[in-house]
């Protein structure tokens, strides 16, 4: 065989073997998490969540995307439908990776060499060994560089993620009292652990995260805004970080920096829930109701039954005076989720304008009582308590 013709064999089979390595490094991710969480797991061969252009395998509880295009393969993504792993757990997960294919390629080799497999097989397991451990040792190097899924959110390398475990077990203790905090909705002590005491010491996205969630869920709008300003000063932020610090602006009542904010997030990911809903939301309290309207029902082409998009189109419309069409949206609303916060209040705001404060507050109440983080109930309740006296 001539030289070049060696040397494209060598290029193909590392060329498939790469392709191979990337199932087993994702599958390495997914059974150690299914294992330690008990629950499932969606691996992406081949993207970095493109469920359009890939095929779907299922077996028992793991899902997987593979990619119909093999040329053009970009990497792969496991996600686990439960992320309750402790530190420990998760190092392991993020190790067996990279490592469950140096160990089935060393196996190979082995097998190859003590057996004496055929000459063209033992050619082929060295390459294959050999692109196992380049592969190992490009995941397992710390890398500043982000990856982008197909949904907007930022992801990092094993190396980096692996880093932050390993730092982390100084404050393991700190970060899951936040944590088993904010699971069981004590937003208010979450997110100031999260903020003076986690990325005190530790500057995550994560943290940054779940901080900047916290203090929205405890209606502190302006630490939230602070968080998100100095998490967009460290990191490049994705879809679900510009869509939550829109959400904080415009709970601050900072309605056109939110708005810069949600377009942001529509660029990314222009079908993002929650970034053109909050948008519209937005638009609607900025008394732009014919713009929200149209952006309400591009949401509502993307998620037919998401309950908050017809409760507050409901509204928008309401107050252009359309009022039976309105209430047919907030209605619908119910059908959807008949415990919608949402719905209650804006139903409450149409009989308030509509001379019936009694009905209004009733309507506040029961709001507030579902979620008392329901934008302005409070000042809605004293609106009706007052037209009623």
């Amino acid at each position: 065989m001539s030289f070049p013709a060696i040397l494209l064999l060598i290029y193909l089979i590392s060329y498939l073997s790469f392709k191979l390595v990337t199932i087993i490094h994702e599958l390495g991710h997914a059974i150690p998490g299914m294992m330690f969480t008990k629950a499932g797991a969606t691996i992406y061969i081949g993207s970095y969540g493109n469920t359009s252009e890939s095929s779907k395998l299922s077996y028992n509880n793991l899902t997987i995307y593979l990619s119909k295009n093999l040329f053009n393969w970009q990497g792969g993504l496991c996600i686990l439908e439960k992320n309750n792993l402790t530190i420990t757990q998760g190092i392991i997960q993020i190790i067996m990776g990279p490592l469950l294919p140096v160990i089935l390629g060393a196996a190979t080799f082995t097998f190859a060499s003590l057996f004496n497999w055929h000459g063209s097989l033992k050619f082929v397991s060295v390459i294959f060994l050999g692109v196992t451990i380049f592969s190992m040792l490009q995941s397992l190097v710390p890398s500043a560089k982000q990856m982008v899924t197909t949904q907007g959110r930022r992801i990092n390398n094993d190396g980096r993620q692996l880093l932050k475990l390993i730092r982390l077990r100084k404050i393991e203790t700190i970060v899951n009292h936040a944590v088993q905090l904010y699971d069981e909705e004590d937003y208010e002590q979450a997110a100031e652990i999260f903020h003076r005491e986690v990325l005190k010491d530790i500057k995550e996205p994560e943290y940054f995260k779940l901080a900047t969630s916290a203090y929205l869920m405890s209606r502190q709008y302006q630490l939230a805004v602070e968080v998100s300003d100095e998490h967009q000063q460290l990191f490049i932020l994705d879809a679900d970080d510009l869509a939550n610090a829109g959400l904080a602006h415009s709970f601050a009542g900072e309605n056109d920096t939110a708005v810069e904010y949600y377009l942001q997030a529509i660029k990314i990911c222009p079908e993002h829930k929650y970034a053109l809903n909050n948008y519209a939301f937005t638009l609607k309290n900025m008394a732009q109701y014919e713009q929200a309207i149209d952006i309400f029902d591009k949401a509502i082409i993307h998620y037919p039954d998401f309950a908050y998009a017809y409760s507050n189109r409901g509204l928008s419309k309401i107050m252009l005076g359309d009022h039976d069409s309105g209430l047919a949206d907030i209605n619908y609303s119910f059908s959807l989720e008949p415990e919608n916060a949402f719905a209650l209040r804006n139903l409450g705001i149409y009989h308030l304008q509509t001379g019936n404060p009694a009905q209004a507050l009733e309507l506040f109440e029961k709001a507030r009582s579902i979620s008392p983080i329901t934008y302005q109930i409070d000042e809605y309740i004293l609106q009706a308590e007052s037209a009623i006296k």
